[in-house]
């Protein structure tokens, strides 16, 4: 039996306690994000724009379960995604290559960023220190164009949530 077949038989309460204890506070709604810049596996450089609300997918490895079915999700909600405003930006550390062999083969429309040494996952708290290295932890933040951090959560959200939120964080502020 491999460690992932001894985690799925740990009760999800346990689960969860254990990383209530663990993991790192998200950054809270209201503060403002950290800058940042960085490069996809095509050798653009990408930063958040003002016109823009950026959806940062912190996600733990390219062409693994639970990645490809979140990242498949959002892809597939990509063109509503973009009418409403927002810029989807999947991040972790690994290299150009396999960012490229997964952005292919899913086909995904927007870009999957290089966090050489976990230095954005850090800032945005999506990081666990682990014996041999650093473990992305799967968080997806929201930001407004005022860079303003409008949703934090762990895990994969549905899709359809965050848009309704963006939906909502717009028309509220249209209504100010």
């Amino acid at each position: 039996m491999g460690l992932r077949d001894l985690m799925n038989k740990v009760p999800t309460p346990l689960k969860q306690a254990v990383k209530e204890r663990l993991y790192p506070d998200l950054l809270p709604e209201g503060e403002l994000a950290p800058e940042w810049h960085l490069q996809s596996y095509d050798n653009t450089w990408h930063r958040m724009r003002g016109d823009r609300w950026p959806l940062l997918v912190f996600y733990p490895g390219d062409d693994t379960p639970g990645c490809t079915l979140q990242l498949q999700e959002l892809a597939a909600h990509y063109p509503t995604l973009q009418e409403i405003g927002t810029q989807v930006y999947g991040v972790n550390p690994a290299e150009a290559e396999s960012h490229r062999a997964f952005a292919e083969k899913l086909s995904l429309p927007f870009p999957l960023l290089i966090d050489r040494g976990a230095g954005v996952c850090r800032q945005f708290s999506a990081t666990l220190p682990i014996p041999y290295g650093i473990k992305t932890i799967r968080t997806v933040y929201l930001v407004n164009p005022e860079r303003k951090i409008r949703m934090a959560n762990r895990g994969a959200p549905p899709v359809e949530a965050i848009i309704r939120s963006i939906q909502a964080l717009k028309a509220t502020r249209a209504g100010m």
